[in-house]
């Protein structure tokens, strides 16, 4: 459930990189990548904004990476050369206050 709650995180038009998400989850990127993988509501649940740190797109949940780079596009993020330039990448800051908002929201609302 955190895991879909940090994908939920990530504002439409941005992107964060398994790496960000595993610092947030103290976990590893591998294991966020695992998570998103088993992700079984793709279109509710954006795993789809989640990129690999140099910039490409990594995998996909349904398995069909074309896909994910249509929903990328859909929400205006533009690949150059195969990688999703960096100032599409949340910062931090704003990935940790959304996360802690929709984490608060859940949590008083018992949908967690």
């Amino acid at each position: 459930m955190l895991a879909q709650i940090a994908m939920l995180s990530i504002s439409r038009g941005r992107v964060a990189t398994y790496a960000q998400l595993a610092k947030l989850l103290n976990t590893s990127p591998r294991a966020v990548g695992k998570l998103a993988s088993a992700n079984k509501l793709p279109i509710i649940v954006p795993c789809h904004r989640v990129i690999k740190s140099d910039g490409t797109p990594g995998g996909y949940s349904v398995g069909d990476i074309t896909i994910k780079l249509k929903l990328l596009e859909m929400e205006g993020v533009r690949l150059i050369n195969g990688k999703v330039p960096r100032h599409y990448l949340i910062d931090d800051s704003t990935l940790i206050r959304n996360f802690r908002e929709l984490l608060n929201y859940a949590s008083h609302n018992m949908l967690i």
